[in-house]
């Protein structure tokens, strides 16, 4: 009997589903934008999706352990992890030979695999996979972070970039620039995140205080570190700030929020499962993306947490990084320079007047261009130009 051809994911997004299965501690993976992704691609494509994964690092673990393949869920599709001895030095070399015997086992001919960045791993399965299957590759360009590493992990980028190039007839960037990078044969798609069709806006008023969030990478290319040094150029009353997520900052922001000044008016949450997260985002009233201009990621990726808050409904502070004015319009409050008094002024103003900055809001062009059904009948085009819609 023929088998119906399907999208096949490969990517190492996983959700609350396989911290149950898995039973010891591994790192949080922020996958918001990946299920709507999946669904998306499900409903252009009118396919089964199944994602194809590898079972990440136990995060306190040293010794050992054989991790047996297990199916799970992820946003309601179903996700096989491959097996791996996972333990050091050896963990990595591993995955690579059982993942792309997982994938070619898994994969039919004619199904799409839709590969999560020119990640080594994916591309050693895919190379496997193209010499015995006849399927159409896609890639998800979701950043270029590898560009502009210095670290050995570089050399097994670039050479995954090299080998996975001509496979690919599709690519959906996160980012504008990541097009330059591309064949110019393969068609593209900009799909920096989804939204509901019909953003909320702000559907809630601040009391006593308006509350600012931060959430994503911890680290100096992403402004954190400006924004903690624009603190105390604020008011001394009205606001109060949540921080969530982690990185190389973490354990400055813990001494920071540690100290008396500010025990009251910054909270440190690390980072949160779904549920929890969600719960803040309810809570909040202004989402905060201070990424910097000049650092050399926000020209290969796009702060996806600009639509998490967006989605959320909350007012949305961001610096001009990144192509988001380009892709947002004024959908965004913006500031510009890279220093904290221009981030504490902007902060100010709508502290001073939050309902006129809300009222200033246009969300019709991110309402009408990345919406889920936006997104999805962009990808049916996207899949009929490359002739792999029946």
């Amino acid at each position: 009997m023929l088998l119906k051809a399907r999208v096949v994911c490969l990517s190492n997004v996983y959700d609350q589903h396989y911290h149950d299965v898995r039973g010891e501690e591994v790192a949080r993976c922020l996958g918001a934008k990946r299920q709507v992704l999946f669904q998306c691609l499900a409903s252009g494509a009118g396919r089964e999706l199944i994602i194809l994964s590898a079972p990440p690092k136990a995060a306190s673990r040293r010794q050992f352990k054989w991790l047996p393949p297990v199916t799970t869920r992820f946003a309601g599709y179903r996700q096989l992890f491959c097996p791996n001895w996972d333990g050091p030095k050896l963990r990595v070399p591993l995955l690579w030979f059982f993942y792309a015997r997982h994938v070619f086992q898994q994969v039919r001919a004619g199904d799409i695999v839709v590969i999560d960045n020119y990640e080594f791993i994916y591309v050693v399965a895919a190379r496997w996979l193209n010499l015995f299957r006849r399927v159409t590759f896609i890639l998800d360009y979701e950043d270029g972070k590898h560009l502009i590493e210095r670290s050995w992990g570089k050399i097994l980028s670039s050479l995954a970039e090299w080998a996975g190039r001509p496979l690919i007839r599709a690519a959906l960037l996160a980012h504008p620039k990541l097009s330059d990078r591309l064949p110019p044969a393969v068609v593209t798609e900009v799909i920096p995140g989804f939204i509901p069709y019909k953003i909320p806006g702000i559907t809630r008023a601040p009391a006593a205080e308006i509350r600012l969030l931060y959430s994503g990478s911890m680290d100096r290319a992403r402004g954190l570190d400006l924004l903690l040094e624009a603190l105390p150029l604020l008011p001394e009353c009205g606001w109060r700030l949540d921080i969530t997520g982690h990185g190389p900052l973490a354990d400055s922001v813990t001494r920071f929020v540690q100290e008396t000044r500010w025990r009251d008016r910054v909270e440190y949450h690390q980072s949160l499962p779904p549920k929890e997260y969600e719960a803040l985002l309810a809570a909040a009233h202004v989402g905060l993306n201070c990424q910097r201009s000049s650092d050399p990621i926000s020209d290969v990726t796009f702060p996806s947490k600009v639509f998490t808050y967006l989605a959320a409904g909350l007012l949305v502070l961001s610096s001009e990084a990144s192509a988001v004015k380009e892709l947002c319009g004024h959908a965004c409050c913006y500031y510009t320079g890279e220093t904290p008094e221009s981030l504490a002024d902007a902060i100010k103003k709508i502290l001073a007047d939050f309902l006129v900055a809300c009222a200033q809001q246009d969300l019709t062009v991110v309402s009408d261009r990345y919406s889920v059904a936006a997104t999805t009948a962009r990808l049916q085009q996207l899949l009929a130009k490359i002739e792999v819609l029946a």
